[in-house]
């Protein structure tokens, strides 16, 4: 009997550790967790330290995941096709997505209910971001460098700005933790130069040095500091303070970079490149301190697990980053617990 007994104990912590991590040999060195989708490929992460909840973007859905226990809570299927971009409200309660087929959507994170649906752009929607207070969101397109915001509580048309430019292939929007400072980043299609714009019409311009086409550029919440990611396997950080010379130029994957994210501090970048690996940089000295090897896919998203919705009331800094491929799988990664790069 006690022979049974402890047999089945011993059963019930390999189900568990599976439900939780999958088998532990199966997982790389430094994670916590494997996370298969199901659908794929994914295409961008959010996470809400609110309700400690993970959004991954695959294929044409949007998965909600208890980021506890890494257990799939609801699937939002309404987009028709693929997810391009999600983010959090500030409080959690709320997801806006946007995707390839032009629409920008709001959902309920408790319930799984969408809220509303707005069709006003003319070309996939690249990027959506929160304002701090929750009241507003923004959406943006490439097909005619279109950027909307929207209010959340009835998803209304708050503003828009649409331009007669053709060019542009891909926009970030950053909104500022004390709500001051809303800017967009746009790239020029064929090259690496990139504008950054205010609202109330201050901008700035840098004229990159990447010898490929620019794949993917994050902005930073202070709206002066940017990251752009090129086909030719490196990584450009700039800052406004110097739009002649880029703060680093990072080295070191072996395949086009097609996903970055900083830290909520912006002493880190998280990049993932073809080469399907993702790297960890240092930001004060412009080298890679983590190279983190496990998927069997190319990279399509990363993201530090940070609330950076929070981050000016407190400035947590996370231990983890979630990446996602093209396989559908998500890993996240214990960046205590990774090896450094020599």
């Amino acid at each position: 009997m006690k022979i049974t007994k402890l047999a089945g104990s011993i059963l019930l912590l390999i189900v568990a550790a599976f439900l939780r991590n999958g088998f532990a040999g199966d997982l790389p060195v430094g994670a916590i967790a494997r996370i298969d989708v199901g659908e794929g490929p994914v295409n961008a992460i959010a996470y809400s330290r609110s309700t400690n909840q993970i959004a991954v973007a695959a294929a044409n859905s949007i998965h909600i995941y208890d980021a506890s226990r890494y257990k799939k809570q609801m699937v939002f299927t309404e987009h028709t096709n693929s997810v391009l971009s999600v983010a959090f409200s500030p409080n959690g309660k709320l997801l806006v997505s946007g995707g390839s087929d032009k629409t920008v959507r709001l959902w309920k994170t408790e319930t799984g209910k969408l809220r509303r649906t707005r069709e006003e752009h003319a070309a996939p929607v690249n990027t959506v971001a929160f304002s701090v207070d929750g009241k507003k969101f923004w959406s943006a397109s490439s097909e005619n460098d279109t950027t909307r915001s929207w209010y959340a509580r009835d998803g209304g048309r708050w503003s828009s700005q649409i331009s007669s430019k053709k060019y542009v292939t891909f926009i970030a929007i950053a909104c500022s933790y004390k709500g001051a400072t809303v800017a967009r980043a746009r790239a020029v299609e064929g090259t690496s130069d990139c504008t950054i714009e205010y609202r109330g019409g201050d901008h700035w311009y840098i004229k990159g040095g990447h010898i490929d086409s620019v794949n993917v550029l994050t902005l930073y919440a202070d709206g002066r500091t940017l990251a752009t990611g090129s086909a030719d396997m490196t990584i450009e950080v700039w800052n406004k303070a110097d739009t002649d010379n880029p703060l680093h130029t990072l080295t070191g994957h072996t395949g086009g970079v097609t996903a970055i994210d900083f830290s909520v501090d912006a002493k880190r970048l998280a990049s993932g490149s073809t080469d399907k690996t993702v790297r960890l940089w240092d930001l004060t000295t412009g080298q890679a301190t983590q190279i983190l090897i496990g998927h069997t896919g190319e990279i399509g998203a990363v993201t530090f697990l940070e609330d950076k919705a929070l981050a000016g009331i407190a400035l947590a800094k996370g231990k983890a980053v979630a990446s996602g491929d093209s396989d559908g799988t998500v890993i996240i990664w214990d960046t205590e617990k990774i090896v450094s790069v020599d």
